[in-house]
């Protein structure tokens, strides 16, 4: 499991803090508090108030948005290195959306007065922040592009494609994010019911784009799957 000296690795390597000193990196560490989280545990809970920023040590979070039906929608799985709620952190407001781990996670946890002294003394860390929300921005962008143009087929293979890194997508520093991962999960990362991203899964394993074995779904074909991604494969499911 990750330890303190993994956390002060990773603030180094984190790109919120690239372009650091040494010096005020070990400041970073000092305040930095350390968190253990167990497997499915919520990290933050949307539309409460801002405590400070996070940073990924180990393991997986997701950012999730809740609809009023109790439905989620992920926004993000974060992998080591990346960092979330700056946007709350910024604008004072509350949490933007809830954050869950996948597995056990150790994270890192800053208070958002030192986030903000931390900003205000070094424009760079500002910087690199506006970066990694622009960056996010157009990733929610092309969700919202999916959701409003693409049927769930599409949507699925574009997913896929970001897991095994062809598409930009919503994984973020989290390269195993998609080895194991249930109908459910990619129902939630499209937009969809387990039923019909289970639909649109078998349509792609028909046409040899991919391979399902139990939770783990596997990419065979990539020029298929971005047949399917970009509309030209054979009619998806709605």
């Amino acid at each position: 499991m990750a330890g303190v000296q993994d956390l002060s690795t990773t603030i180094a390597r984190a790109p919120i803090f690239l372009g650091l000193d040494k010096h005020v990196l070990a400041r970073i560490a000092g305040i930095m508090r350390p968190q253990r989280i167990g497997a499915g545990r919520q990290v933050l809970v949307e539309g409460e108030p801002c405590t400070g920023l996070f940073l990924v040590v180990s393991g997986q979070i997701r950012l999730i948005k809740s609809a009023a039906e109790g439905r989620d929608q992920v926004l993000g799985i974060l992998g080591p290195g990346a960092t979330f709620n700056e946007i709350a952190v910024f604008d004072g407001g509350p949490n933007p959306f809830g954050a869950v781990s996948v597995g056990a996670a150790f994270l890192g946890f800053l208070p958002k007065s030192d986030m903000i002294r931390l900003l205000d003394q070094h424009p760079e860390v500002a910087r690199a922040a506006l970066k990694i929300l622009s960056s996010r921005q157009r990733s929610l962008g092309s969700m919202v592009e999916d959701l409003a143009l693409r049927d769930v087929t599409a949507r699925v293979a574009r997913l896929l494609l970001g897991c095994v890194g062809h598409h930009g997508h919503i994984i973020e520093s989290a390269e195993t994010a998609c080895e194991h991962i249930t109908h459910q999960e990619i129902a939630s990362m499209v937009g969809s019911v387990r039923e019909v991203a289970q639909r649109a899964l078998k349509q792609l394993e028909r046409d040899g784009a991919i391979s399902l074995q139990r939770s783990r779904v596997s990419v065979r074909d990539v020029s298929k799957l971005k047949a399917w991604a970009g509309g030209t494969g054979n009619a998806g499911v709605e």
